[in-house]
C-alpha cells in the first residue's frame, strides 16, 4: 500500500521474506549474529552432533537457521526442519522421519527408526550430511521426547555422526536441556542470541529499506532512538513498528520518518 509512496520494491519489514528473495539475504548479520552463523556452520561442518540456539521470541532464531543452507554447498548438506514439536515421543519421531521423507503414517516407532538409520546412512554414502532442525524446542513438554531426539545422536558411521541435531528455542529452553543430563552432554554447541543495541538496530532499519530498494534515509536518527527504545532491540518488534510508521508516514503524506511519525506509530499499535 505505501511501497510507491516510498519508492520501494516491496514491503521492507514483513516479518516473513519476501517472495523471490535469496535466504542469506534476509539475514541481518549483526557481530552477535554473524558470530552465531559462524559457531552454527563451524558445528555442521565438522559434525558436532548436538547444536542449541536460544533467544527471546524475535530475535532471528529462526531466520538464523533458515538461512543455513544458502551458506552450505547445496550437493554436499541436506537440511530439514521440524517446527511443530509439541508431540509425544511416538508422533515427534514421526513427524521427524516424514519430514525426512521416510516411512508413513502406518510404521511402527521401532520401524521409523530403522528406516530413519539407514536413509541417513545412505546419504552419508552418497556425499550427503543431514542437518536436523527442531524449531520451537522449549514447548516440547514430554521428557521422553527429548530423549528420543537424544537417541538420533546415537546415529554414528566411523566414529561419525550422521545426523546434527540443531535445537532452536525460547531461553527456557536452555534450563530444559540442563536438566536432562544425557541429553545436555551431547549438545557440543550452545548458542544464545540476544537483542539489538542502537547501533545494530539502525543498520538493520538501513538493511531492510535496502534490501526493498530505497537507498536514501527515511528514518531519522530520533526516529531510530524511539524505535529500539519501544522494540527493547527484538527485530520481530523493530519490525511491527517501522512497518506501522511507514504506514503512517504515508497517510499523513510525511517526507521523513520522525519521531512524531514513529510515536503515532506506537500509538496506533497500542
Amino acid at each position: 500500500m505505501y511501497c510507491k509512496y516510498w519508492g520501494l520494491d516491496f514491503l521492507p519489514f514483513s516479518n516473513a521474506p519476501s517472495v523471490g528473495s535469496r535466504s542469506r539475504d534476509v539475514l541481518f548479520r549483526s557481530p552477535q549474529h554473524e558470530e552465531a552463523l559462524n559457531r552454527l556452520l563451524y558445528a555442521v561442518q565438522y559434525r558436532k552432533g548436538g547444536v542449541m540456539i536460544t533467544g527471546e521470541v524475535g530475535c532471528g532464531k529462526t531466520t538464523l537457521v533458515k538461512s543455513l543452507p544458502a551458506f552450505l554447498p547445496e550437493a554436499a548438506f541436506s537440511v530439514h526442519m521440524v517446527i511443530n514439536p509439541a508431540l509425544a515421543a511416538d508422533d515427534l519421531v514421526r513427524a521427524v522421519a516424514l519430514n525426512l521423507g521416510v516411512g508413513d503414517h502406518t510404521c511402527s516407532k521401532a520401524m521409523l527408526i530403522d528406516s530413519l538409520e539407514k536413509h541417513v546412512a545412505a546419504r552419508y554414502d552418497q556425499g550427503v550430511e543431514t542437518v536436523l532442525v527442531i524449531d520451537e524446542s522449549h514447548v516440547i513438554e514430554d521428557k521422553a521426547a527429548l530423549d528420543e531426539l537424544r537417541m538420533l545422536l546415537n546415529m554414528q558411521a566411523h566414529g561419525r555422526f550422521l545426523i546434527t541435531l540443531v535445537l532452536v528455542g525460547q531461553p527456557p529452553l536452555f534450563g530444559k536441556i540442563a536438566r536432562l543430563h544425557p541429553l545436555n552432554e551431547r549438545i557440543d554447541m550452545k548458542i544464545r542470541i540476544g537483542p539489538l543495541d542502537f547501533v545494530n538496530t539502525g543498520k538493520y532499519i538501513k538493511f531492510r529499506l535496502q534490501r526493498a530498494g530505497l537507498e536514501k534515509p527515511v528514518f531519522t536518527r530520533e526516529a531510530a532512538w524511539l524505535v529500539y527504545k519501544a522494540s527493547g532491540g527484538i527485530p520481530l518488534r523493530i519490525n511491527n513498528i517501522c512497518d506501522r510508521a511507514l504506514l503512517v508516514g504515508f497517510m499523513d503524506k510525511a517526507r521523513l520518518i520522525t519521531e512524531h511519525v514513529v510515536n503515532k506509530a506506537l500509538e496506533d499499535l497500542r
